[in-house]
């Protein structure tokens, strides 16, 4: 009994365990609102404890991070229609994302957190693509293509939240220090790895190898420096062989079985609506974006980073890319830390795959969460427990 008291009298340890069960809970709850009341209650403990944390404001990190978060905000007020309601529910989304990067910056200094979270998603994600699929072997879905359970019910975003997780699983295999967590993690990896072929998603499987071929170079490659150049080279072999198998036809129907699915349209009607009027502030956050491109209607634009300049225009997609360069210049700073080399690999899955898919870089728990916001909180915690944190 006094363990589980001093337990929950250590509120670091209280918020690693919320952010896990956020994670988790993205693997197995189909509702993102159920989802995400682990997030209210973190959001909540850091509220009340602000005193205990608040020289993270001293990070210049952190100000780029509610630039990005606050600027989107207020572009609620020029999207089309406006309605209070939207811009109070991305305030909310904004608000939990804050305090979650904080809660994650905050408890990864003390260690435990990327451990209990490694070792969460390997258990969790592994029954999660076990069920999937035998979901998929049971009901033969038409499109031939295998979709997660929880939130992750389209392939694309189940096999890069897969890919995710396989890179923690990777990360328990090579880091931790018991033999029996290393031997669940190599058998969760048989069964993800699968489940992530059977999406079918090229973009994500493609996105996937680069995510973990850039986690196992970081951890086979001490100097920073020959890691940059072995990411160049492996981005240049991907692409000559990508380019190859498009370039011969016998290859290329295997490789993009549906073409471009109508990519460059999409691409095409988006930047037309930025360009008509809309170049420098976007077309706020909460305006529709759906795509029609011959009498086929799409959901998004299919790009994060042409979503975040439809919604903030080139002000937000400038913040963003600043931020991402920050992001990775901080972890290039830390190459030797391992909680960096995890960022980096889960990078190495999103900046690719945002290149044809993503578009909610504000929302509640979700994909984002894992492929974004999870890898800058980790660059938050590192700057934060540096000697000249606010550099």
């Amino acid at each position: 009994m006094s363990r589980l008291t001093d337990f929950f009298s250590d509120r670091i340890q209280v918020n690693s365990l919320l952010i896990v069960l956020c994670f988790v809970s993205v693997l197995l709850l189909s509702s993102q609102s159920a989802a995400s009341y682990a997030t209210y209650l973190l959001a909540l403990a850091m509220l009340f404890t602000v005193r205990q944390w608040n020289d993270v404001f001293q990070v210049r990190l952190l100000w780029l991070i509610l630039a990005l978060l606050g600027y989107l905000t207020l572009s609620s007020f020029w999207s089309t229609p406006f309605e209070m309601r939207d811009f109070l529910s991305v305030l909310t989304r904004a608000v939990l994302i804050f305090f979650f990067v904080v809660a994650f910056a905050e408890a990864q200094q003390r260690g435990q957190l990327r451990r209990w979270l490694a070792r969460a998603l390997a258990v969790v994600g592994s029954l999660a693509t076990a069920a999937a699929i035998v979901v998929y072997v049971v009901t033969d879905p038409a499109d031939g293509r295998l979709n997660g359970l929880g939130q992750l019910d389209t392939n694309v975003i189940a096999a890069l939240v897969f890919g995710v997780v396989l890179i923690f699983v990777f990360d328990v295999v090579m880091t931790d220090a018991s033999r029996a967590w290393r031997r669940m993690a190599m058998l969760a990896a048989l069964v993800i790895v699968p489940a992530i072929v059977l999406t079918d998603s090229r973009t994500a499987i493609v996105s996937g190898v680069i995510g973990c071929g850039v986690f196992l170079l970081a951890h086979r490659v001490r100097d920073p420096q020959r890691f940059v150049a072995g990411v160049i080279a492996l981005a240049v072999i991907l692409a000559g062989i990508l380019a190859g198998l498009i370039a011969s036809e016998e290859t290329r129907d295997v490789l993009l079985p549906r073409g471009d699915s109508f990519r460059p349209g999409i691409w095409a009607v988006a930047v037309d609506r930025i360009a008509d009027g809309h170049v420098w502030f976007g077309l706020g956050i909460a305006t529709p974006d759906n795509v029609t491109v011959d009498e086929t209607e799409f959901l998004h634009p299919h790009n994060m980073y042409l979503s975040v300049a439809y919604q903030g225009g080139l002000l937000g997609l400038t913040l963003l890319v600043v931020l991402v360069l920050w992001v990775l210049n901080e972890l290039r700073r830390n190459y030797a830390d391992r909680d960096a080399k995890l960022a980096l690999g889960v990078l190495g899955v999103a900046l690719p795959a945002y290149l044809l898919d993503g578009h909610e870089l504000l929302d509640k728990v979700g994909s984002t969460w894992f492929l974004f916001w999870l890898p800058v909180a980790v660059a938050l915690g590192l700057r934060w427990r540096s000697p000249r944190q606010g550099l």
